[in-house]
């Protein structure tokens, strides 16, 4: 066995290369359980401890180190710690453990070969060609494995697995910029009182009157607070479940989980790397602004009668992340929130993107599990570089969530990318934070406390969630798709930099706006007027079964079918253009011509093309009317268009397609049995 030295390694992760170097200054230690460590080292406060693994600091001298480390009878493991862009604030430690995926067909006696070789040992068999491995003292260090390994030919993918402390998204905006009431529910646009601050209030400059998520709107239209049956998982550092606001009636909380020590314990306790003890408040407060339970002073959460599961993910790991996914979908969560992401800008493993997006598509029993995540904070990042989301807010499956203020303008300090879904009102530059619940450590006892200081991407995104729950209370039996296109289509359009299908890389499809998505979810649109049979130009129109609406002359060259429960059909193709009609699931439309993402019906009428399925005039599938590039490394083809089909082939990035029809889910047929999933494709 080789035994040349890696000190950086480029290799691909999560259908991504990236790049990592060792640590200069740390390494990682764990101990054999039952054994007493020989000796307390004087530098302890300068000690970190991420799980089981002790982070040891040296100025010079670390290969040394471990050395006399690893010789030493109490210590099990001794690992390097790798760091991404020479930033060794952020140590990724890897835990001994690979995912191996193999190419199909490869014989199971080449397989086990290749983990002889390198003396690994198979812990969980997760398809007749997917393992998750563990190396052995014979084996090569984890990241070098992962190297080896891709450069085998057999080999489809090979992954270490890492652990790291989650960053939770917090904001700590300029002094003076903190607000006391619940401005993000109703923006009257006047002065506010701070309820962490006796006898204060923020002034009107702060605010634009409406400027809001109208959740006092939507409730009012409810004739309630949201149903007790909507269950909401909350995944982050811990929580205070004594605190008033999830206490509640003393039902609202439900299936505490913690996913790295797998039990029942989500204290928001912490031991700090001096041995002190404190407390994270994160957890706490984003649950209180998603349910949080209606108190003495007015502070409630979106949805104030959902339930709460709280899942605390204090590590991340694979296992620590699939278990507390996993738990969120067994335990009947009917929405996800998630303000978490990893301290640098690193892609899911493959493993957790694919066990994601199985929960996704089997929650709810099977109508989709919505799940609403941090975009992150803290742009420009720490290089002074624009930061766009990564990890968690990245997977296609989830709903990324951006940050707007009390001004209704585009947080400064929010991630973006082109999977941004959706702002919601938080904190950020001149505007102020939110009221919500938070907790705080006095010797050994918690104190339930309030803050007007809490903002950023991590109190958005739970705020989202909350309004999802409204929406589940007004018609429990929408199906994650409907939940996007509701979503997507009841956006209040803030700010500028909207592309052709109305989506902006820092606001996505716009500002988060409760009474209109109730409204859509009770059946009623909350917007424009009319209604399908009137879209069109001659008697007809456009919508309904006879589809015989005029195109200004020009004969129609395909027919297409509404997949969505409702589509709007617009003078434009844009949804900045004003509404004039209503569509529905199962309608039939005469397609003109394609402008951009839009197909125009008729004369002064457009439809989005996300939600056509093109249809011959015989009604077999259309002949091929569109291109199509490949845009990430790589690309599965399935058998169809879901990830839950098989997989029969792969492409690579700029690969060119030929896209027969798209799905309501949004994959491309791109031959018999074919499909890919099209945020993937760009249309060429």
């Amino acid at each position: 066995m080789a035994t040349k030295k890696v000190n950086k390694a480029t290799f691909k992760f999560g259908g991504e290369t990236i790049n990592l170097s060792k640590s200069k200054t740390q390494v990682a230690v764990r101990y054999t359980p039952g054994m007493k460590r020989a000796k307390k080292r004087k530098n302890a406060a300068d000690q970190e401890h991420i799980r089981d693994f002790e982070v040891v600091k040296s100025t010079r001298g670390i290969d040394q180190k471990l050395d006399a480390l690893r010789a030493k009878p109490e210590v099990s493991v001794g690992t390097h710690i790798w760091i991404v862009d020479g930033e060794d604030d952020s140590p990724f430690i890897p835990t001994g453990y690979l995912y191996i995926e193999f190419k199909p067909g490869t014989i199971q006696e080449k397989q086990q070969a290749v983990l002889d070789e390198l003396h690994l040992n198979i812990r969980q068999i997760v398809s007749p060609e997917a393992y998750r491995v563990s190396t052995t003292p014979d084996s090569p260090n984890p990241v070098k494995c992962a190297m080896l390994l891709q450069k085998n030919r057999i080999v489809k993918i090979a992954e270490p697995e890492f652990m790291a402390k989650p960053v939770t998204g917090d904001f700590s905006p300029p002094t003076g910029r903190f607000i006391g009431s619940q401005w993000h529910h109703e923006n009257s646009g006047g002065q506010i009182p701070i309820i962490d601050i006796p006898n204060a209030v923020f002034g009107t400059q702060h605010f634009k009157k409406g400027a809001d998520a109208k959740v006092r709107a939507a409730w009012e239209e409810l004739q309630g607070l949201g149903s007790r049956n909507i269950k909401i998982a909350v995944i982050d550092t811990g929580f205070d479940t004594d605190h008033p606001a999830l206490r509640g009636d003393g039902t609202k909380v439900r299936n505490t989980f913690n996913a790295p020590n797998r039990s029942a314990d989500v204290s928001p306790w912490f031991q700090a790397s001096d041995g002190s003890w404190g407390v994270f408040s994160h957890g706490t407060s984003c649950a209180a602004v998603a349910a949080g339970a209606w108190d003495a002073q007015g502070v409630l959460g979106a949805a104030p009668n959902a339930r709460i599961i709280p899942i605390k993910l204090d590590i991340l790991s694979d296992d620590a992340i699939q278990k507390a996914f996993e738990h969120a979908l067994l335990n009947g969560a009917d929405i996800i929130s998630c303000s978490l992401g990893f301290p640098k800008p690193v892609p899911l493993s493959t493993f957790i993107s694919n066990y994601i997006s199985k929960v996704v598509r089997e929650g709810r029993n099977g109508k989709g599990l919505p799940i609403f995540i941090a975009a992150g904070n803290a742009n420009p990042a720490s290089n002074n570089l624009p930061r766009q989301v990564s990890d968690f807010a990245a997977h296609p499956d989830v709903m990324c969530i951006t940050a707007s203020n009390s001004l209704d303008e585009s947080s400064s300090y929010t991630f973006f990318g082109a999977n941004a879904f959706l702002c919601a009102p938080t904190n950020g530059n001149d505007g102020v934070g939110v009221t919500t619940a938070t907790v705080s450590a006095n010797g050994d006892s918690l104190i339930h406390a309030y803050t007007s200081r809490f903002g950023g991407t991590s109190s958005a995104t739970p705020l989202a969630a909350g309004v999802c729950a409204l929406m589940l209370s007004a018609n429990p039996d929408l199906t994650l798709s409907q939940i996007k296109d509701i979503l997507r289509r009841s956006t209040d359009k803030i700010g500028s930099g909207y592309d052709a299908n109305g989506r902006s890389p820092k606001l996505g499809y716009g500002r988060l706006n409760a009474l209109r998505a109730v409204q859509m979810a009770a059946g009623n649109s909350g917007t424009g007027t009319g209604s399908a049979g009137n879209a069109g130009s001659g008697n007809s129109g456009t919508g309904g079964s006879s589809g015989t609406g005029t195109g200004g002359g020009q004969a129609a060259t395909q027919r297409g079918k509404v997949t969505s429960k409702f589509l709007n059909v617009r003078t434009g193709p844009g949804t900045s253009n004003p509404k004039v009609a209503e569509l529905h699931q199962g309608d039939m439309v005469n397609l003109f011509e394609k402008v951009g993402g839009f197909w125009r019906i008729g004369n002064g009428q457009f439809v989005s093309a996300d939600f056509i399925q093109v249809i011959a005039s015989n009604g077999a599938p259309a002949p091929v009317t569109r291109k199509g590039k490949v845009t990430s490394t790589f690309l599965n083809v399935r058998t169809g268009p879901a990830t839950s089909n098989a997989k029969v082939g792969e492409l690579k990035k700029g690969a060119a397609v030929s896209i027969f029809e798209t799905s309501s889910n949004g994959w491309h047929r791109i031959g018999d049995k074919r499909w890919v999933i099209g945020t993937n494709i760009q249309e060429v």
